[in-house]
């Protein structure tokens, strides 16, 4: 069946994967974003436009669509306090309050599994409590808690996504692969024993409209199977690369240490959650996962998959 689908955050990283892969579907998909597209996929509809500015000029149109996947956001080292907090509740905020009476649309919200700060208690499952370490997470929660006071239950989703990967995006561990080529010694906290988890962003993609198809409401991870240790991550890459990969142990005291100076002198992208749960374990229930849906990649395909944008011979390796 077809659908009417809207997509905030469209020109996002996570967002222009969602439109990609609807281009290809009978769906009709209209894709808003503040800014405009690297790429524009053929059978979408693009609006360049902040989403408050969307939704004032005219209200009726939100009643038009059958599916909302709310993916626009502010990351934390993209914009100040005020921006973070406007985009990402204010904003969030006015778009409930204009599809609340419209029983027929399901939301999917894209959260961030930042919201869990340093769970006490592994693997992560339902019962886990919050414990935001930073603003970006807060907001994030804050609109968690808009959207479940507000919508029927049974007409959305949340997903809590974890670090999301692919190729030429890659976060830390980009500049992890940087090292590793130039033969410099990589910094790892808690020697690299701390067992982490990723997702795919095709993965991720097609998780987020699995659940918007079908209307499967609820809060749901998005995180590969199959979580492992950092080093043993980085041995396997090694093994790949046929070379030895250098990494010399930081405490991970000193490493959150570190990271809030940089972060109070603004000469990083990271933020405290990123510094104060790097160092430690973090991953999800393997079993919390909607039924009929299936991951294509577990978290250390993820991984390589990612890696073979600065390792081009992985990709040719796995290609052959």
């Amino acid at each position: 069946m077809s659908l009417n689908i809207l997509v905030t955050g469209s020109s996002g990283y996570l967002g222009s994967s969602i439109c990609e892969f609807l281009s290809k579907t009978n769906h009709n998909v209209t894709g808003v974003d503040i800014k405009s597209p690297e790429i524009e996929y053929k059978n979408l509809n693009y609006v360049v436009s902040s989403l408050e500015s969307f939704i004032n000029t005219d209200k009726s149109l939100l009643k038009s669509f059958d599916l909302i996947i709310h993916s626009a956001s502010v990351l934390p080292y993209k914009g100040e306090r005020n921006e973070l907090v406007d985009t990402n509740i204010k904003t969030t905020k006015l778009l409930v309050d204009n599809i609340v009476n419209n029983e027929s649309l399901f939301f999917v919200y894209i959260s961030s599994s930042g919201v869990y700060g340093n769970p006490k208690d592994l693997p992560i499952d339902k019962g886990t409590e919050l414990n935001p370490l930073d603003l970006y997470a807060k907001t994030k929660i804050s609109s968690e808690n808009y959207i479940q006071e507000n919508i029927n239950e049974k007409r959305f989703s949340i997903v809590r996504p974890r670090t999301i990967l692919g190729e030429n995006r890659g976060g830390i561990f980009s500049i992890f692969f940087s090292l590793i080529k130039r033969n410099i010694p990589i910094p790892i906290p808690n020697k690299g024993n701390q067992k982490i988890q990723f997702v795919d962003v095709h993965d991720l993609t097609k998780l987020i409209i699995f659940l918007g198809e079908n209307k499967i409401n609820g809060i749901w991870p998005g995180a590969a199977p199959n979580p492992m240790p950092l080093k043993e991550h980085l041995n396997y890459l090694g093994s790949v690369l046929n070379k030895k990969i250098i990494t010399f142990n930081v405490n991970p005291k000193l490493f959150l240490l570190i990271g809030n100076i940089l972060i109070f002198l603004k000469i990083t992208n990271f933020t405290k959650w990123h510094f104060g749960a790097f160092p430690n374990s973090f991953y999800f229930d393997y079993k919390w996962k909607p039924s009929g849906f299936d991951y294509e990649y577990d978290c250390n395909d993820s991984f390589m998959k990612c890696a073979s944008s600065t390792f081009l011979n992985i990709k040719k390796d796995n290609d052959e």
